[in-house]
Parts: C-alpha cells; structure tokens; sequence
C-alpha cells in the first residue's frame, strides 16, 4: 500500500468518525420542526356572524391558548358548506388547516350529485365539539299548546298546514319527515336560507310551524310570541328545559341531534389528531368556555376520533334512509 492509499484511507476514517460524533445531531437536523409552530388556520363553511361562526371563534381562541399559535378563523360560506368543505380536502395534510362543519358534511354527499368529497376518506376526524338541539315551535295563531294538539289539527286538514326549515336538505327538513311519516300527518314545506328568515314568518304567521334552534326562537317563545312543542333529541335542550323531547312524547327516530366536528385532511398525522383532540375536549369542557357555549344553546362534547366517526356512519346511515325514502335531491 503506498502512502497515498494511506492517506486516503486515514482521511476517509477522519470523516466517518466526525460523523459518528455528530450522529446524535444528524437526525435532528432532518427532523421537522415540532407542530405547531406557527398559526393554524380553521376554515368555517358559513358566514361570519352566524350561530356557527361564533361557536367555532370560541373553540379558536381556545385552542390557541393551549397551543401556543394563533387559531385563525376563515369563513369559506357557499355551497350549503361544499365551498369551505372543498378548501380543507385540497389543503396540506401538515396540521395546519382545519376544518368546522356540521352534519352536512355527511348530508351533502347524500344530497347533490357530485359533490367531489368523500367525508369518510377526505378527511381525519378529530373531535365531535358540540351538539345543538333543534325545537318544534308552532305560531300561536294555531291556538295548541301541544303536539298531540298540533298533529290532530293537521290530520283534519292534510296539507294545509307549512313548517320553515333552514334550508332544502337541511336536518330541520329532515327531522320535519321523519315526523310527517311517524304522526302521519302531511305538511308544506317552507325552506329558508338560515333560520332567522323562517323565524320571522313564525311570527308573522306567514308559516305555522318551525324547526329551529332553541337559542334562535327562545326570545320570542319567552315573550309569548310562539310555542315550543318537542324537541329533538335523547335529553331536553339547555335553553328550553320545559319543553318535552319527541321520545318521551311516544315518537321514535327524532333522536339525532345536528352536531359540531372538527377535522383534518386526510393523510394528517396521528399524533397531531390526537394532540387537538385532547385539547379541544379541555377548551370546551372548561368552565369559561362551556358557559359561553350553553349560553349558545350548544351542548358541549369534546369526544374522541373514534366516537366522532361512529357518530358519522350512524347518521350517514341514519339519514340515506330517510333521503332515498323521500327521494330529496339538491343541485
């Protein structure tokens, strides 16, 4: 071996010690940065100023405090959701995009031809944030004060009598023929966009009944101006104690309540998932929080990924009964 071999050799030897020295440094400076390091951003499928967009800001600034970044909230509205549900599918699966929806997101494909997102591959879910129970209130022109009352006025007359929903497709237009089939009464249908529209008419008598949020017509049911009848729902709704659920009044499938989720894009890391889902469940079971969100008429949750897919593909199944039954489809 000449010296020049001997040189090399004892210059390769020199490298691959330094780097076993710095072994322990190496893999670090591969790693990416611990998440999150920077503001995450929480896209909302509706207004600003809506009942959802205030819910979802509330959990935001929660979720900030307890991970150290700003939760900056992006209202996407459009779509009856699709617009803002879209954004979140075609967004980096990296943590920082997130997504609050409501049960739409396993409506919509049950309802519209193409919707081009799949909620049970598209996406991770992360935590079921809340749940809203949805009240049955009648104008007091109809002088009943309760179901059985209303049922019988609208078996005499087939027809005659017109609920508002928020919206063709929406869970108030659903649980409205769930009802319909279960009391067999038949009703008009009114759809809204939103429930403040459907409201006003309660009040104006231009419709005799709605399907609305307890929060959204406790005011006006407190004042006098209309009469809850039933809620729906397995418990009675924070903001209307009084009112009876439609199970203890003898009806059977008005049991599943709308619900609040959070989510990722698919392909998220599992142990970002479960880092947001243990702190959603701490911000909106904390005391200051839970109090603004029941002031809301909102249940708070806070579960697991698990139980919000299972919450899924029971109301995914749930409801393409009741959509294929009535044959509701949207463009």
């Amino acid at each position: 071996m000449n010296e020049d071999t001997r040189l090399s050799r004892r210059h390769a030897l020199a490298l691959l010690g330094g780097a076993l020295t710095a072994g322990t440094a190496l893999p670090s400076m591969a790693q990416p940065a611990a998440w999150p390091n920077k503001p995450i951003r929480m896209i909302v499928p509706y207004a600003a100023g809506g009942g959802t967009d205030v819910f979802a800001r509330i959990v935001a600034d929660g979720l900030g405090q307890r991970l150290g970044q700003t939760v900056i909230v992006d209202n996407r509205p459009g779509g009856n959701g699709m617009i803002g549900i879209t954004a979140v599918q075609r967004a980096p699966a990296d943590g920082y995009t997130l997504l609050f929806s409501l049960t739409s997101i396993i409506q919509n494909p049950l309802l519209y031809p193409n919707v081009g997102f799949d909620p049970f591959k598209d996406f991770v879910p992360v935590s079921e944030v809340g749940r809203q129970p949805i009240v049955f209130t009648v104008s007091n022109k109809l002088g009943v004060d309760t179901l059985e009352g209303f049922i019988k006025l609208a078996k005499a007359s087939p027809g005659k009598y017109s609920y508002g929903s928020y919206g063709n497709g929406s869970s108030a237009h659903l649980y409205a023929e769930v009802l319909q089939d279960a009391a067999g009464i038949r009703l008009l249908h009114v759809p809204y966009k939103g429930e403040t529209p459907a409201i006003t008419d309660l009040l104006g008598g231009n419709v005799d009944a709605v399907f609305v949020s307890a929060k959204g017509v406790g005011q006006h049911v407190a004042a006098g101006k209309a009469r809850s009848l039933a809620v729906v729902g397995t418990a009675r709704a924070p903001l209307a104690t009084t009112v009876p659920t439609f199970k203890e009044l003898g009806f059977a499938g008005m049991d599943s309540v709308g619900w609040f989720g959070l989510y990722l894009p698919a392909g998220a890391a599992p142990e970002i998932t479960k880092r947001l889902s243990t702190e959603v469940a701490t911000v909106v079971q904390g005391a200051d929080a839970a109090a603004r969100i029941d002031a809301m008429g909102i249940i708070p949750v806070g579960s697991t990924p698990a139980q919000l897919t299972a919450t899924m593909r029971a109301d995914h199944e749930r409801w393409r009964g009741v959509i294929q039954a009535k044959n509701i489809r949207l463009e």
